[in-house]
């Protein structure tokens, strides 16, 4: 109905970008002709305090309205003894930033009010602003500290700070081991193979766990290994893994499944360059497997609750997201599924050893620390007693990421390489030059059972300058 005003009383908001978007009326509802709509809105904080004065520089038409403007009109009421002139009030219009004062309105300065009229043909385009500086006595305007209540601006870290606490107690009651104290060992726990030690000393089924293997069987008569020299300037070297003899089917399945996916496809010789970009499945296979197998070590219970939190934190970022946008604003709708996605990935450690487990670390933890720290004359005394001392236990140096250290100790000692590694140059040098052969070649190894097919992808003042900015449009 042209002419008459509307109590609006449909709305939807939402926050979006820092700012506050509110949508009038019913997107299912079409209006036509001329329509007249009262918005009210309170503003705290409005003026800016400098020196002696009191500034009130508002937008009154931002930029980012969709429309274009025409026949404006304003009116600004001022507090008694208020004295307004051309002095002290000040219209800008035009695009944002323009600093020359605007000469498209008639101004009227009665009563305290600093009133404007746009002329006739004067029009407001979208990307442009119209503002207005208001100068005023200091006294005349009482400085307001209202500040919006801290709920509304913080309290989204609050409940996120909750969340994180709250899982903090779920991990020391069913994720922390109970303290387990290293008992000196100077060999593997019994029936611990050299990747099982590796998940176990903390808590992942890795790659370098199951590579730890190769040496393993290695030592055993299973496989031997050589390197394969480089050819021409450009060449890499290679290593060769031959097979020996098929693994007794008393090996836990994760060995079966690594050893078989090396040679059921590929024979008894595989070259570890030929592994690129195909055995990634197998090892992907043996990490679950490993994986299962290591849970006979673990609380079933906590088992349970890492799922539960697991997906009660992905349930709470699906939900406080938007909740957050409406309630708080972006930063707020952002950092929810952050925090939520951080807790989901931390509940995989929610991994408590029984006590099985918790007698099996310790004696893990003991050698892992003999293996650091051991002295020359302590392993020269070992080898005395068992001169396979070294092939025994360098996958499990291996494992713990202390193959290179663990080597240096025996270097002094002027024990050969082992029998089933093969290089050239390396047979007549110490146990030291040894392991850094053997070392690049497990590194590669490692790369290439690892590597998978790469995926691509595609993928004083100015108009615009005050209080009050955003915009609108129809929808």
């Amino acid at each position: 109905m042209p002419g008459h005003s509307y109590s609006i009383n449909h709305k939807i908001e939402q926050r979006a970008n820092g700012k506050i978007e509110i949508r009038i009326g019913d997107k299912n509802t079409l209006v036509t002709g001329r329509q007249q709509y009262e918005i009210r809105y309170r503003v705290y904080n409005a003026f800016l305090f400098e020196n002696n004065l009191a500034q009130f520089y508002w937008t009154l038409k931002p930029s980012g309205w969709a429309a274009v403007f025409k026949d404006i009109q304003f009116r600004i009421h001022t507090p008694e003894g208020s004295e307004l002139s051309p002095e002290n009030c000040f219209v800008y219009a035009g695009n944002t930033g323009t600093a020359s004062l605007s000469t498209d309105f008639d101004y009227s300065y009665t009563d305290h009010i600093f009133s404007g009229k746009s002329h006739e043909f004067f029009f407001s385009a979208p990307g442009q602003d119209i503002t207005v500086l208001v100068k005023l006595p200091k006294n005349l305007i009482k400085e307001n500290f209202i500040t919006i209540p801290l709920w509304k601006q913080y309290g989204w870290v609050g409940i996120l700070a909750v969340l994180l606490f709250l899982f903090g107690l779920v991990w020391l009651k069913f994720g922390k081991d109970d303290e387990a104290i290293a008992a000196t060992s100077y060999y593997p726990p019994k029936g611990i193979d050299p990747a099982m030690a590796g998940y176990l000393i903390n808590d992942k089924s890795d790659a370098s766990d199951l590579i730890a293997l190769l040496p393993h069987w290695a030592s055993q008569g299973f496989i031997s290994m050589e390197e394969v020299p480089k050819e021409g300037w450009f060449g890499k070297a290679d290593m060769k893994i031959t097979k020996l003899k098929e693994l007794p089917f008393t090996v836990a399945d994760y060995e079966q499944a690594l050893f078989s996916g090396l040679f059921n496809i590929w024979g008894t010789t595989v070259l570890v360059s030929s592994l690129t970009n195909s055995f990634y499945t197998v090892m992907n296979n043996a990490k679950k497997l490993l994986k299962t197998s290591a849970q006979k070590y673990y609380e079933t219970r906590s088992r349970d609750v890492m799922w539960l939190t697991m997906g009660v934190a992905v349930v709470l970022g699906v939900i406080l997201c938007p909740v957050f946008l409406f309630v708080f604003g972006v930063v707020a709708a952002v950092a929810a599924p952050v925090v939520c996605v951080f807790i989901a990935l931390m509940s995989f450690f929610l991994q408590k050893k029984n006590k099985a487990g918790n007698t099996v670390y310790s004696e893990l933890k003991g050698f892992k620390q003999f293996i650091k720290l051991a002295e020359v004359e302590r392993i020269k005394v070992l080898l005395e007693q068992d001169p396979q001392y070294f092939e025994k236990t360098m996958s499990y140096a291996l494992a713990f990421g202390l193959l290179d250290k663990w080597a240096q100790q025996f270097d002094a000692l002027h024990i050969p390489p082992p029998g089933w590694y093969h290089s050239s140059g390396t047979q007549m040098l110490g146990i030291y030059a040894f392991s850094k052969s053997f070392s690049s070649g497990i590194a590669s190894a490692q790369l290439a059972m690892v590597s998978s097919p790469s995926s691509s992808s595609s993928g004083g003042g100015s108009s615009g300058g005050g209080f009050g900015g955003g915009g609108g449009g129809s929808w």
